[in-house]
């Protein structure tokens, strides 16, 4: 996650060259070249699903109190869709699922899927007015153990802890807390908050992550529920009337936990307690699902496969191939700044991000999703005894 822009001169000059190079890059017509590229990659019409997390009417007063890297105004939220409605058709989750399972080759034309993760209430009190005013369909992801209750997410409790610390100039190596949980953040400090998150969330099992927000909240004399009003997450009614309008609600776990950092017998829980909240809060089951953090491994796939969901999303901007698996599923995160030029909207870096220049020209690069599957548990201690008893060529045969 990005750190929040800062608006400096070096910032801005920076964002400035990223629009000159745009400008350049789309004056030689090189998006044209890279549509064709990108067609070539994916074996005919290109699936392109963006993934979204908040909806403000504020970015720069929501951004001074909250992870910037989630938010998108409504106005840019509106400008980006309506810039890749221009050349391609706004489809379904369902449906661009079934566009990428056709054969290679064909010649329908390129199609945009929209969804939102995490399930926060301003999906529903900003992010909905703007789909239905575009008619553009869209997927919900939702993490059924926080929807109704007054709990934030667990990045949201960092990243604001994280954010209190480094206001009050204390290292996070040096942030005094008990010595199980400050070896786990000294291992992971990085930078800011936002850099820090990262490696935490990428490294850590989702009860230490919430261990660590909790021992931060103590040591700074804070609790979740003082966290902005903004970052509550949607009720049962709200869920249910997003659903009533038309939008397809998706599993994002039960905790927001990152499914390939957990023992396979807790993934597979989690997926099965959502799935079942869903169905009972609904009225069905859901068809689609998102990684949280878009981390997985293959037996995560399997059993996300074997708790009856049909397709799966990551996070990794990569190009979305006919007759790939259901259950990787590429998509590309936006955030207010991934259109921005120097000061505001830039139709042009729009036109290179949104489009895969950056990335087919090596100018970005996707974050990758897959993880191993961990190491099969260890023989039981009478098996290994058994072994070691074992004639050395019975042990050499098996």
């Amino acid at each position: 996650m990005p750190e929040r822009a800062d608006f400096s001169a070096r910032w801005i000059l920076k964002r400035a060259a990223k629009a000159a190079v745009a400008g350049a890059l789309t004056a030689v017509g090189i998006h044209h070249a890279v549509r064709l590229v990108r067609r070539r990659q994916a074996g005919g019409s290109r699936v392109l699903i963006l993934s979204y997390h908040r909806v403000t009417p504020d970015f720069g007063a929501e951004s001074r109190q909250t992870l910037a890297s989630l938010l998108v105004s409504t106005e840019t939220l509106r400008r980006q869709l309506e810039h890749v409605g221009r050349r391609n058709e706004i489809v379904s989750l369902a449906d661009a699922r079934r566009i990428l399972a056709e054969p290679a080759g064909g010649r329908r034309a390129d199609v945009v899927a929209v969804t939102i993760d995490d399930g926060y209430a301003d999906v529903a009190q900003h992010a909905l007015p703007v789909l239905r005013a575009l008619r553009a369909p869209a997927t919900v992801f939702v993490p059924t153990g926080y929807v109704g209750t007054a709990r934030r997410l667990p990045h949201d409790r960092l990243h604001a802890a994280l954010a209190a610390l480094a206001r009050r100039r204390i290292p996070f190596e040096r942030a005094g807390l008990p010595p199980p949980l400050q070896a786990l953040l000294s291992a992971c400090a990085e930078g800011g908050p936002a850099a820090t998150l990262d490696r935490l969330i990428a490294r850590l099992p989702h009860e230490r992550l919430v261990a660590l927000a909790a021992g931060l909240e103590r040591r700074l004399g804070t609790a979740e529920q003082d966290l902005p009003a903004s970052t509550r997450l949607m009720t049962w009614d709200e869920v249910r009337a997003l659903d009533a309008a038309g939008v397809d609600v998706g599993g994002h776990t039960v905790n927001h936990a990152v499914l390939a950092n957990l023992p396979l017998v807790e993934a597979r829980r989690e997926l099965a307690g959502c799935r079942d909240q869903l169905r009972e809060r609904i009225g069905r089951a859901p068809r689609h699902f998102a990684y949280p953090n878009g981390y997985y491994t293959p037996a995560v796939q399997r059993a996300v496969a074997e708790a009856g969901f049909e397709a799966a999303v990551t996070i990794e901007d990569e190009e979305n191939r006919h007759g790939g698996s259901p259950y990787g599923l590429k998509r590309k995160v936006l955030w207010e700044n991934t259109t921005l030029g120097a000061v505001g909207w830039s139709g042009v870096v729009a036109t290179c991000n949104l489009g895969g220049v950056f990335s087919t020209l090596g100018l970005a690069r996707p974050v990758p999703g897959e993880r191993p599957d961990p190491p099969a548990e260890p023989a039981t201690r009478t098996a290994r005894a058994d072994a070691a008893e074992a004639p050395a060529d019975a042990r050499a045969v098996s």
